[in-house]
């Protein structure tokens, strides 16, 4: 029940009972009427209230308005049933008790209700009228919380029912006082949201973890009373062996994958392909897919499971060096640009490497001449090296013009010359006589004269 309605409930009971409510300085008369609502043919009779003293609204209205605002307790006294609850008195003065902030239960009984009349309990204002100051509303329920609190202790066992859920957690009610079970504290499984294991209504036990009287609230956790999953699963789920499980999330470096209720594996990014590179899992894989992992590290202790899904794979590393050799043209797809150069994609199963320093002459001076997607032609594989998973491609025409001995035409350091003594300078025409200048050609330029060590420095460019 809202506020508003609470204000409602009040004032009809004003309009229908105005001798219970007098108008200010004027005494409350003992009541010869009949009440409101009647009580059922089980519910004990109604005492006869005693006269209430005199009471003087301007003067106990400021200590009612006080007690509010420090939210301490007024001691009253049940005067009389009526719609919607009962009246207490104040020092003679009458307040309006709801139904609904009685007690701890909802729907509390006829004889609940009646059992307060002429008893002397303490109350919190719940809500004031300064328009009209004979209207004020009062609860009982937080008080009862807090008593009922202490009926509970951390590390006890309790039962109750599920009431709601929230995006963190599901509140559970204990009879009055609401206990809340957070999502990590549900199951030992990973869950999302505690409706996948949940739904309202539901009986459920769980163990006091915290008891906060301030919130009137109690920490409650169920995976402590659930078998723990992880026990044997060393045995289970042995190193090498291959298992079925569903993949439950996805992050940045890699899925989560589960073998069974309770236990969960990682599968890194690096172990999810042999020769492609994943920058995101979702490439591969989305939540809710079945597939076949291999256990790589099994920790009982610290329940933590390495899986691979490359190692149910054929290997191409295998047969890499029959499929692509040294010289062979291709073409490829472009997966990825990076600074050294660019990752292409030449089989569905293989990515390979192009350097900068591979690529024609024409591109080099560019920061990254290709961009993922780019189709690129006029390729050639220039090395294959399965041990290391490495396939380096080159384009045609990337040496063109290049001026420099290969290594194994250079001469030994021993037939370069003898090193003229310091101080002396080498003959201008033998300095050139060093020089290995190429028959001249049209599509010969100076640049082509220089090594790429030469131009970066030159030019100031990249390979």
């Amino acid at each position: 029940m809202t506020d508003e309605q609470q204000v409602e409930i009040a004032s009809e009971v004003a309009e229908a009972a105005p001798a219970a409510i007098a108008p200010e300085a004027a005494p409350v008369a003992a009541s010869q009427e009949t009440p409101t609502e009647a009580p059922s043919q089980e519910a004990a009779p109604a005492p006869e209230v005693p006269k209430q003293p005199e009471y003087d609204v301007e003067q106990l209205y400021p200590e009612i308005v006080a007690a509010k605002s420090s939210k301490s307790t007024l001691d009253v006294v049940g005067l009389r049933r009526v719609r919607g609850g009962i009246l207490v008195g104040y020092k003679g003065m009458p307040l309006f008790l709801p139904t609904s902030h009685l007690s701890l239960k909802a729907n509390p009984s006829e004889n609940e209700l009646l059992g307060l009349i002429q008893q002397t309990f303490p109350v919190h204002v719940h809500e004031l009228n300064d328009d009209d100051k004979t209207k004020v509303i009062v609860t009982r329920r937080k008080i009862l919380r807090v008593d009922h609190l202490k009926d509970f202790q951390v590390g006890q066992i309790v039962e109750g029912k599920v009431v709601s859920f929230t995006d963190f957690g599901a509140f559970i009610n204990l009879g009055g006082v609401d206990g809340m079970v957070h999502v990590s504290a549900i199951s030992r499984r990973r869950i999302n949201h505690p409706s996948e294991v949940l739904k309202k209504g539901d009986t459920v036990r769980a163990v006091i973890k915290e008891i906060n009287e301030s919130g009137q609230r109690l920490s409650l956790s169920m995976r402590e009373l659930e078998a723990d999953p992880w026990q044997g699963a060393a045995a289970e789920f042995v190193q090498g062996t291959r298992h079925k499980g569903k993949v439950k999330s996805l992050t940045a470096f890699g899925v989560y994958v589960e073998l069974k209720p309770g236990v969960e594996g990682l599968v890194h990014i690096s172990e999810m392909s042999w020769a492609r590179r994943i920058k995101h899992p979702s490439e591969l894989f989305q939540a809710g897919q079945e597939i076949e992992v291999q256990v790589l590290d099994i920790s009982e202790e610290k329940q933590k499971v390495s899986l691979g899904y490359k190692q149910t794979q054929p290997n191409p590393w295998a047969t890499i060096a029959e499929r692509f050799k040294v010289g062979d043209k291709i073409e490829g797809t472009v997966r990825e640009a990076i600074e050294r150069g660019v990752v292409v994609n030449i089989a569905d199963d293989i990515d390979a490497f192009m350097p900068k320093g591979k690529m024609h002459p024409s591109l080099r001076g560019k920061a990254q001449p290709f961009q993922v997607g780019d189709k690129i032609e006029g390729l050639f594989v220039m090395d294959v090296v399965p041990d290391n998973h490495s396939l380096i491609l080159g384009m045609e025409g990337f040496d063109q013009g290049a001026n420099r001995p290969e290594r194994s035409e250079r001469p030994e350091r021993g037939e370069r010359g003898e090193r003229p003594e310091r101080g002396e300078r080498r003959p201008r025409q033998q300095q050139q006589e060093q020089v290995n200048i190429p028959e001249q050609k049209q599509d010969v330029s100076l640049a082509d004269l220089l090594s790429d060590e030469e131009k970066r420095k030159l030019f100031g460019g990249d390979n």
